[in-house]
C-alpha cells in the first residue's frame, strides 16, 4: 500500500498539470497546459481494485456529472459521465479509469472548489485543522504519507486518506470525517495487528460512540472494521456488491423483510446473547411490526421522522408561526416563506415520501394510493424544497444553512447540541414516523461469533446509553436509563411525549414495488 500511495503521489506531484510554488500542502494545482504532450497513462488493467473507479464515480457525482451511487463497477452512466468530463475540460476520454484521468478530475475539482459540494461527504463534515493533524500524524505512522503535519486538507492527504481506507476495504471517499479520524485513532492505538480476530461493521453516519468500539477492542481481542452508508439503498447495494463481507450492519427496520427475502440477512443466533433480556419487550414489539418473528434484527436505536427547525432563523422569516406541521415544508406556499434561509427534508426516500403522502390525504401507506399522493406533493416542491445529503443534516440545520426540514428526531438532537439550543424537533401536528434501527448480520458474514459478540456488548446497558449519550437517539434497553444524561433522556425530541407517539405510524414496510416506484419519484425530485 506505501508503495501504491507512493507512485500515486509521484503522479500527481511529477503530472505536466502541476506548475507554480509549492504549498503548506506539499504542492498546488496549476492552470497551464504542458508545453509538450505527456506520455499517455496505461489503463488500469481488468483486475485493479474497483476503489480506483469508485474514486472517479464520487469525484464525478461532486462535479455534478454522474447521480448513481458509487459502486466501483464501469457502469455505462459511469462511461457517459467520464465523456462529459473529458468533452468539458479538454482532456482525452478513453472511457476508463485511468490515473491520468483521476488527476485530471481532481486538478479540475480543486480549482473549481467544488471538492467541498456533493452528495455524499460534504465539506462540513470535515474534522478541524486539531483533527487534520492528528490525522496527518496517524496516517504517517501508518506508513501512508500525508504531507506536511499542517492541519491542512489537501490533494496529498487525500491520496493518503484513500490509500488508508483501500487497505482496510472500506469505503473510499478520501475526506477526514469523523469516522475516519476514529478509524485511524484505533488502527494506531487499538489492538491491530494482535487482534485474534475481526469484526466488520457498516453503520449509519455519526452513529456510535467511540470509546465503544476501542472498548471491545480491549475486551475481546477482536478488531472492528468500521464503514458507513449512506442510506437503506446504499445499505442494500454493499451488501449486493460482492467483495470483503460484512459482519454486522444496522438497516432502518422497515427494510428488513426485503432484505432477508433476497437473501441479503442471516437469522440472528439468540440463544447466544447473554443481554438479550435487557430489550425493552415494548420496542422489541414495535420491531415485529416488520420483522415478524424477530428472527432476522435486534432493536438499536428507535425514533421519530418529523420536523425540525432553527427557531432563531424560523422567527425571522415567518414570526410567531407554529413550525410543527409538515404543511411548512410539504406545502409549497408555505414553504416559499422559508426558501430565503432554505427548506429541506433528509435524502432518504424510505422515510420522507411516506410522510409526503400523508401530507396528500393519504394517512396510512396503502401502495400506489401512496405513490401518487407523494408524487403530487413532490412534484409541487422542485426548485423550493432542498434534499440534504444524510451526513450533512447536523450541520446544516446546526449552522443555519437551513432552516426548516423533514428529518430524523436523532440528528435534530445533535444538531440541537451543537447550535445551543437554537434547533427545535417536534413530532409534527398533522402526524409523524416511528422508527426502529436494528442491528442484524448479513448472510454472507464471515465472523459471525465476533458479530454476535459485538452485538451482546452493545446490548449492555451502561454500554448503549454510551450510544445514546453520543448519538442523540432512544434506545431499547431497560437498564440504560441509570447510566443516561438527565439532558437526553428528558429531551422530547428523543423520547417523545405518549400524545405525541400516538401521532406517529410504523414506517411501512415496502413492497419491491413500492421501493422502485419511491426510487423513480425520489431521482425526479431529488435531480
Amino acid at each position: 500500500m506505501k508503495i501504491r500511495t507512493f507512485t500515486l503521489l509521484v503522479a500527481l506531484i511529477c503530472s505536466p498539470w502541476m506548475v507554480g510554488t509549492a504549498y503548506a500542502q506539499g504542492f498546488v494545482f496549476g492552470t497551464a497546459e504542458p508545453s509538450s504532450p505527456a506520455k499517455p497513462a496505461a489503463v488500469l488493467p481488468s483486475d485493479a481494485r474497483p476503489a480506483k473507479v469508485e474514486t472517479a464515480q464520487r469525484l464525478l457525482i461532486r462535479m455534478g456529472l454522474l447521480h448513481e451511487s458509487p459502486t466501483g463497477t464501469l457502469t455505462p452512466a459511469t462511461q457517459e459521465a467520464i465523456r462529459l468530463f473529458a468533452k468539458q475540460n479538454g482532456v482525452a476520454s478513453t472511457g476508463v479509469v485511468t490515473e491520468a484521468l483521476l488527476n485530471s478530475i481532481r486538478r479540475v475539482i480543486w480549482q473549481t472548489k467544488n471538492w467541498s459540494s456533493g452528495n455524499y461527504k460534504g465539506r462540513e463534515k470535515l474534522v478541524d485543522a486539531a483533527g487534520l493533524r492528528e490525522a496527518q500524524i496517524l496516517l504517517g505512522k501508518l506508513g501512508f504519507d500525508a504531507g506536511p503535519l499542517d492541519g491542512t486538507f489537501g490533494p496529498q492527504t487525500q491520496v493518503a486518506t484513500e490509500a488508508f481506507q483501500e487497505s482496510q476495504n472500506v469505503t473510499v471517499d478520501g475526506l477526514i470525517t469523523a469516522t475516519v479520524l476514529m478509524n485511524l485513532r484505533r488502527a494506531v492505538n487499538g489492538i491491530g495487528i494482535h487482534a485474534k480476530s475481526t469484526v466488520r461493521v457498516l453503520n449509519w453516519p455519526d452513529y456510535i460512540e467511540p470509546s465503544v468500539l476501542q472498548d471491545f477492542e480491549k475486551e475481546f481481542g477482536i478488531r472492528v472494521i468500521y464503514d458507513i452508508f449512506s442510506g437503506n439503498d446504499d445499505l442494500q447495494s454493499k451488501l449486493s456488491a460482492g467483495g470483503t463481507p460484512y459482519d454486522v450492519v444496522f438497516p432502518t427496520a422497515n427494510a428488513v423483510p426485503a432484505m432477508a427475502a433476497k437473501g441479503l440477512l442471516g437469522k440472528i443466533d439468540k440463544a447466544s446473547l447473554k443481554n438479550i433480556g435487557n430489550l425493552d419487550p415494548r420496542v422489541d414489539a414495535t420491531l415485529r411490526s416488520w420483522d415478524k418473528e424477530g428472527a432476522y434484527s435486534l432493536p438499536y436505536m428507535w425514533f421519530t421522522v418529523g420536523i425540525a427547525w432553527n427557531s432563531k432563523l424560523t422567527a425571522r422569516a415567518y414570526p410567531h408561526h407554529d413550525m410543527d406541521s409538515l404543511t411548512n415544508v410539504f406545502d409549497p406556499d408555505m414553504a416559499r416563506r422559508f426558501q430565503s434561509c432554505g427548506v429541506g427534508v433528509v435524502d432518504s426516500a424510505t422515510d420522507v415520501v411516506p410522510l409526503a403522502a400523508m401530507a396528500g390525504g393519504v394517512a396510512k401507506w396503502n401502495g400506489k394510493n401512496s405513490i401518487n399522493a407523494a408524487a403530487r406533493v413532490l412534484e409541487r416542491l422542485t426548485g423550493i424544497v432542498k434534499v440534504i445529503p444524510t451526513d450533512q443534516f447536523i450541520d446544516k440545520l446546526a449552522n443555519g444553512k437551513i432552516c426548516v426540514a423533514i428529518g430524523f428526531s436523532g440528528d435534530a438532537v445533535q444538531a440541537q447540541a451543537k447550535s445551543r439550543g437554537q434547533v427545535q424537533y417536534r413530532v409534527p401536528s398533522d402526524g409523524g414516523l416511528l422508527a426502529i434501527d436494528a442491528m442484524a448480520v448479513p448472510a454472507n458474514a464471515k465472523n459471525k461469533r465476533e458479530a454476535h459478540l459485538l452485538m451482546d456488548y452493545i446490548l449492555r446497558p451502561d454500554v448503549i446509553a454510551k450510544i445514546s449519550n453520543t448519538v442523540g437517539y432512544a434506545n431499547a434497553n431497560l437498564k440504560a436509563g441509570a447510566f443516561m444524561s438527565e439532558s437526553i433522556k428528558s429531551n422530547p425530541a428523543v423520547v417523545p411525549t405518549p400524545a405525541s407517539l400516538s401521532r406517529s405510524s410504523p414506517i411501512p414496510i415496502l413492497s419491491a414495488e413500492d421501493q422502485q416506484d419511491i426510487a423513480r419519484i425520489w431521482d425526479r425530485f431529488s435531480k
